[in-house]
């Protein structure tokens, strides 16, 4: 049995695990390898689109052995090793549609996910914007519920220059929709959409009961909005110094370090002593 045997650790990736230009040190490579070569388990959590996250996972050659992955902010829940859903929360073609009608009348990008592709109602500055850091390709589909079969894990609304008018967006979407929709920022500009079940601190309740796992033996790093219930939730919360000041205060610790100075390094430190 290794000294993390039992264990898990909930990392955010970007600002969290890796630097603003999307790598990480040898150091933190090291880290993780030893984490789970110890018996933890290590799961990437990110409202990024699987995809993303498996290349991002394959470019930094990060384990795929124990570990899992909580994506579109909790809305699937991915085991690597099985290579497969273990959790789905599908918003219907029905709300994607009225969510599409409603940033349409608010001038809001919104956009959407299909397997490997970004959905988009058009080429705009804001899909650009994105596709910076994630590159996946898009296809232009004017009704995005009609590029979704079964549903969609999450939307995406984008705003560049006026986040009061983003800000009003999500302010339409919870209060309608019978409630069943929530909203929440995973930075200023981006507004993520999806089942109101859906969080990464109900992703975190979900893989510790799938694996048999004491929630106190668990950490989760973050530094935005959407990371709050993941930290909430987890034995130890733990705030990235350089993220915002509302997940500072609903943390247990805050790191030394930021996240270009291997202020992860921090967690394994905590892991070992729980």
């Amino acid at each position: 049995m290794g000294r993390f045997s039992g264990k898990i650790l909930f990392t955010d990736m970007d600002e969290t695990l890796l630097t603003t230009d999307k790598k990480i040190s040898r150091a933190v490579y090291d880290a993780v390898w030893d984490f789970i070569g110890e018996g933890g388990s290590f799961v990437l959590s990110s409202g990024r689109p699987l995809n993303s996250i498996i290349e991002t996972r394959d470019r930094l050659e990060l384990p795929v052995k124990g570990t899992y992955i909580i994506s579109y902010n909790g809305a699937l829940v991915y085991d690597c090793d099985a290579h497969r859903p273990i959790l789905e929360h599908l918003l219907s073609p029905g709300q994607v549609r009225g969510l599409q009608d409603l940033a349409k009348e608010m001038s809001i990008h919104v956009h959407t996910y299909r397997d490997e592709v970004i959905l988009t109602p058009e080429e705009d500055e804001e899909l650009h914007y994105y596709r910076r850091i994630i590159k996946l390709p898009f296809e232009v589909t004017p009704d995005l519920s009609e590029g979704i079969a079964g549903g969609a894990y999450k939307l995406l609304g984008i705003e560049l220059k006026d986040h009061d008018r983003l800000d009003r967006f999500r302010e339409r979407i919870e209060a309608g929709f019978d409630h069943e929709i929530a909203a929440f920022y995973s930075n200023p500009n981006y507004l993520e959409i999806c089942l109101s079940k859906v969080s990464k601190g109900n992703a975190v309740r979900f893989l510790c009961d799938y694996l048999h796992c004491d929630i106190k033996h668990t950490l989760a790093a973050g530094d935005q909005y959407n990371d709050i219930s993941m930290l909430e939730e987890a034995g130890i919360g733990f705030a990235m110094c350089n993220g915002i000041d509302a997940l500072k205060d609903a943390a247990d610790y805050v790191t030394v370090n930021d996240n270009n100075h291997d202020g992860i390094l921090e967690a394994f430190t905590l892991l070992s002593q729980i």
